[in-house]
């Protein structure tokens, strides 16, 4: 048709109210509609989109704090009061359930005053030993000062002594050689006097100057003597002293040593103490078990009053 029109009286020629329409084709809205569509089609490829299927299974989550639980008691105990029942609401941290201790070492109610007391009595016994082991740390250096004062003395003697033995050996050496002197002296004199050629008392006074000669030698020889011996005392006295204070020394060191040992092994009983304290506050605050986290309780495991549980018994459950 060249006119796009349809004669209604040719091909529908049996209905009238079709006559009055004109009817008329369009490609260019028919290509419009088109293009409209697939572009519609194409963004509904790059939207996010999903299938639901139906299949049966069980509800689950992927975190697992979020799953059921049970709550534990760290600790053995009885229970004696209840805080919670089943289906009820509970924050992070409130109450469940209050324990009482059943081990006899825990019965003490002043059980940690009287731990945190010994600590204290300890900690007094292990300054003491502290200080005495200072005390007898100044003792040994006194003991160390007067020892070297003692033996500076001591040797300063004896070089004195050795000293005055070089003396008192000159001086007996002067005696004898003038005592030897004088005795030849007196024999002459008396081969004079036979000879008549002296007079006696020439001769007494020779024999007095021996005398006297003599007398200075014996006094040198007795005086090197006493110096010998002062020497050898003086030698004795040191290896007195090297010995004394060692003695002394020695003790005083020991004395130190146990001091310091005893305070070492209260220092280490004090730490053993103090971590008991620690462990027995700890226990303490275990007699009350509380919710881990918000949830409600579905199930109480342990039930009633006066039930014993023990370490990690399961006491209610947690969803």
């Amino acid at each position: 048709l060249s006119d796009n029109r349809v004669e209604p009286d040719k091909y529908i020629p049996h209905f009238d109210s079709m006559r009055s329409i004109e009817y008329k084709f369009k490609p260019l809205r028919k290509v419009r509609t088109v293009a409209i569509v697939v572009v519609i089609i194409i963004i509904f490829m790059f939207l996010p989109w999903t299938q639901n299927v139906r299949a049966p299974g069980n509800l689950t989550t992927l975190y697992p704090d979020q799953r059921p639980q049970t709550v534990q008691s760290v600790i053995p105990g009885r229970i004696e009061k209840w805080y919670v029942r089943e289906g009820e609401l509970v924050q992070a941290g409130d109450t469940i359930i209050r324990i009482s201790e059943i081990k006899d070492e825990y019965f003490d109610p002043k059980l940690i005053e009287r731990t945190d007391q010994q600590i204290t009595s300890k900690k007094n016994s292990a300054t003491n030993y502290k200080e005495k082991s200072i005390a007898l740390g100044d003792q040994i250096e006194a003991l160390e000062k007067n020892r070297i004062n003692k033996v500076e003395q001591t040797e300063n003697k004896l070089i004195q002594a050795e000293l005055k033995l070089i003396s008192d050996s000159i001086d007996y050496e002067a005696a004898k050689l003038d005592y030897s002197i004088a005795a030849q002296r007196v024999e002459r004199m008396e081969e004079l006097y036979k000879q008549g050629l002296k007079s006696l008392t020439d001769l007494e006074s020779r024999r007095l100057k021996v005398q006297e000669a003599q007398a200075k030698k014996i006094s040198a020889e007795n005086k090197l003597l006493t110096t010998r011996n002062e020497l050898v005392n003086a030698q004795i006295e040191l290896s007195a002293i090297d010995n004394e204070y060692a003695e002394k020394l020695g003790k005083a060191r020991s004395d130190r040593n146990s001091a310091l040992s005893t305070f070492y092994d209260t220092e280490a009983e004090i730490s053993k103490m103090e971590n008991q304290l620690s462990n027995y506050q700890i226990r303490k605050d275990n007699y009350y078990v509380t919710a881990p986290q918000k949830g409600y309780v579905t199930k109480t495991i342990s039930q009633g009053l006066g039930e014993t549980i023990s370490g990690g018994s399961e006491i209610v459950s947690i969803m």
